[in-house]
């Protein structure tokens, strides 16, 4: 039986520009981080 893959969340976020796109920048309700090297960029 074939299923339908969803999307993952961390497929739809937005790549960090300093890193690359091997770290995801995570969504706060008023800006987008990056864990690994700690850019944000507010909304």
């Amino acid at each position: 039986m074939a299923e339908k893959k969803k999307k993952l969340k961390y497929e739809k976020r937005k790549s960090c520009p300093k890193c690359g796109s091997g770290a995801r920048l995570a969504e706060h309700a008023n800006r987008r981080t990056c864990g690994k090297c700690g850019y944000t960029e507010m909304k």
